[in-house]
């Protein structure tokens, strides 16, 4: 082995310091300034608002339809594939993707419309039976 190891240097490449101001030597003139990341607990700048529905952009409603159907088809809900008798049915994933809109509702709650609840409470409901009646 050979001791002609070269040193090293660090260089702290971060634009910003802990207390989140810029450091000095992180600006380059060339470059604009970039802003200061917001800091943690601070309150955003204004509340947003959710996307306009209809219009074929995703909403809490559409997803909660979309995780819906996935788990009917994983319960066998609808049918049975091309060239078999049997509905194809995979209770740990129907009971997985039942679990995840189980965590939408809780982490959503106080935050969701009149008719989201609506959706929500009755999609629970049926995948649950559905669920229940395949698991026997």
């Amino acid at each position: 082995m050979s001791d002609d190891k070269k040193p090293f240097t660090v260089n702290d490449r971060r634009h910003f310091t802990p207390e989140g101001e810029t450091r000095p030597d992180s600006v380059d003139e060339t470059q604009e300034t970039p802003a200061a990341p917001p800091r943690r607990g601070a309150a955003p700048a204004e509340p947003h608002e959710p996307p306009p529905t209809g219009d074929g952009s995703l909403d809490f409603i559409g997803l909660l339809v979309s995780l819906g159907a996935q788990a009917s088809a994983l319960l066998g809900l609808g049918g049975a594939p091309e060239g078999s008798d049997e509905p194809f049915v995979d209770l740990p994933g129907a009971k997985g993707i039942i679990g995840l809109i189980e965590i939408l509702e809780r982490k959503t709650e106080g935050h969701r419309t009149p008719e989201e609840d609506k959706v929500l409470a009755g999609l629970l409901y049926e995948l649950r039976m559905a669920y229940l009646a395949r698991a026997r």
